[in-house]
């Protein structure tokens, strides 16, 4: 059993600038059970798995794990049985190559060779690992860091697994990989998980979900109670599972669905006996024809790209990639892991040297003689895909004002630089500019930095996987803050991606990329038609389309074309009750998270 008892941990305890993450917190894990936390950023998630796991030491209370108190002599005994995976992979892998990580922990154990090398074997193959053994960690993607270390922590395997929010840097099939394998830990060995996540969708089949909110367990129960709760969830920043939101609209229609709806399969099951044997097939507007499209800003032509060339560990990323951006337009670039989305992003904005005739800005070849890249690089802007990384200045003034200082501007015109980026992504500049980096949130650093890439006045602003890591509300608030800055300050705009998410409303146009080429390229509603096409390139849909291709079972004309619960909401009641008056609509949740993102 691992225990918290009457938990609490103060930040800089004694201090002035004190803060309580953690306020007498008592949970239970039993052996072999999966639990789920979530919370709103800030809600003491992270806090609470560091005491989990000895990390930290609590100011008040005490955690106890199968019988054994967290005291000096038996810290090493408790590490060895609580095993964590961190926010950030980086903070936790120690060695140069994959499989020499993996091999750190079991040879700290002092377990035999031979036990240690399949050990390794187990947790490279687990992770999709196996033929990047060899490889530089320095090589790796985000999301194949990742998964590194949690192939590290499992090869140690421990009794208790804690995650923190794991699947935030893995494309989506890749994310629903490892939570079948979270469910497979717990089958084969017996292992306890604490899954800490956003997403609220991985947690639907858990034991248990326990909800943190200021530091304290707000709900706790299983999925099926916990989501009952709807509007105590949304009140603390965060929501229930789309199909459990729109069985809930449906339900309030009088369409028969009993109970709380956690999945797509139960929801097609509820509503099977509701489909009239004849009704009109769900109609939505045809898709408005696409602009004449203008003279490109940014364009590729056949650009190709290998990591590691010439050696054994040669990787392919880009096979003859060629895309155009147009200036004023907002382009989401979508694919699944190795799809070459990062790999692209570094030769648009000249991080990396593009051959010649492959990259072209204004329709001048980057390669060209007389064409520097630092034309290029002031042009464009990158939020990369950890913000927080790209901060290194002590204070968000500083940090905001690096490129124009390093332009050597005035001051007075500095200032106004910072004042202006700080003010459009929703940060007060008097409250903010002498504010420490370290006492930021996560959502506040994110701003920061694009506040940052603001402030050097780019034409083309890229973002790079941008509501990654955050809570239902923050992705709400960075969403809306995005579509008001591409339409206040006239931004040509880059979305990065892997799932068809809430950014895709943002977009004008899709490039769907696969092995390094453009695999699919249309309007958002275009794409979307193509819905198992999609899926099968390893792209994860947007709720309402993933749960419309689901009931096509018992409606099979609904469409998938549709971006928001509202849309399937109209489609569903016109197939199942066609004389149903149109339900009135929600206030515009996109206006109403707009004011959302500048309260501070």
């Amino acid at each position: 059993m691992l225990e918290a008892r009457a938990l609490s941990f103060t930040y800089n305890a004694g201090q002035t600038d004190a803060i309580t993450a953690l306020d007498r917190v008592s949970i239970r894990i039993a052996p072999g059970e999966l639990v789920a936390i979530i919370g709103h950023n800030g809600s003491g998630k992270s806090t609470l798995a560091r005491l989990l796991c000895a990390v930290f030491d609590p100011t008040a209370g005490e955690v106890i794990v199968d019988g054994l108190a967290y005291q000096p002599e038996t810290i090493w005994e408790v590490r060895r049985r609580v095993g964590m995976v961190f926010q950030r992979p980086d903070d936790q892998i120690v060695a140069n190559t994959v499989i020499d990580d993996v091999a750190f922990g079991p040879e700290n154990l002092g377990l035999p060779r031979d036990e240690i090398e399949q050990r390794v074997t187990d947790a490279l193959e687990l992770l999709g690992l196996a033929a990047l053994g060899q490889t530089p960690v320095s090589e790796l993607s985000a999301g194949e860091k990742q998964r590194l270390a949690i192939a590290g922590v499992l090869a140690m395997q421990p009794a208790y697994l804690i995650l923190d929010e794991p699947t935030t840097m893995l494309a989506p099939r890749l994310a629903r990989q490892l939570i079948d394998l979270l469910y497979d830990l717990r089958a084969r060995l017996g292992t306890a998980i604490v899954h800490i996540t956003h997403f609220i969708h991985e947690v639907v089949g858990f034991d248990r979900v326990i909800v943190l909110d200021g530091g304290r367990v707000l709900l706790d129960g299983s999925p099926r109670e916990v989501f009952a709760h709807a509007a105590t969830l949304e009140s603390v920043g965060l929501a229930v599972p789309p199909v459990t939101a729109l069985a809930h609209r449906l339900q309030a229609r009088g369409i028969a669905i009993p109970g709380v709806v956690l999945t797509a399969d139960e929801l097609t099951t509820a509503i099977a006996a509701s489909v009239p044997p004849t009704a009109s097939a769900p109609t939505l507007p045809p898709p408005p024809p696409p602009p004449a499209p203008a003279a490109p800003l940014l364009e590729t032509r056949d650009l190709r790209f290998t990591y590691l060339d010439g050696t054994p560990l040669a990787r392919p990323a880009l096979r003859g990639l060629s895309c155009r951006l147009s200036p004023g337009e907002t382009l989401a670039v979508l694919g699944s892991a190795q799809a070459g989305k990062s790999t692209l992003i570094d030769f648009l904005n000249g991080l990396r040297c593009a051959p010649a005739g492959s990259v072209f800005f204004e329709g001048r070849d980057v390669a060209a003689p007389g064409f520097t890249l630092t034309q290029l690089r002031e042009a464009v802007g990158v939020v990369f895909q950890q913000p927080e990384a790209q901060l290194f200045e002590e204070t968000v003034g500083k940090d905001v004002s690096y490129v124009p200082r390093r332009k050597k501007l005035a001051p007075a015109i500095a200032r106004a630089l910072v004042a202006r980026a700080l003010t459009d992504v929703g940060l007060d500049y008097e409250t903010f500019r002498l504010r420490y980096i370290h006492a930021l949130s996560g959502g506040q650093k994110r701003r920061v930095a694009l506040a940052g890439v603001l402030a050097a006045q780019p034409r083309v602003l890229i973002l790079d996987e941008p509501v990654a890591g955050l809570d239902p509300r923050g992705r709400g608030e960075l969403v809306a803050l995005i579509h008001d800055l591409t339409r206040r300050l006239g931004l040509t705009v880059v979305l990065v991606g892997n799932a068809l998410d809430d950014l895709i409303a943002l977009a004008d146009r899709v490039l769907v990329l696969h092995e390094g080429r453009v695999a699919l390229e249309g309007t958002p509603r275009a794409l979307l038609g193509q819905a198992e096409r999609l899926t099968a390139l390893g792209l994860e849909l947007g709720a309402p389309a993933a749960i419309a291709l689901a009931l096509r079972a018992v409606c099979p004309d609904l469409p998938t074309t549709i971006l928001d619960l509202d849309e399937l909401e109209a489609a569903l009641l016109q197939r199942l009750s066609p004389g149903l008056p149109a339900h009135e609509p929600e206030p515009d949740q996109l206006a109403l998270a707009e004011e959302r993102a500048y309260e501070l």
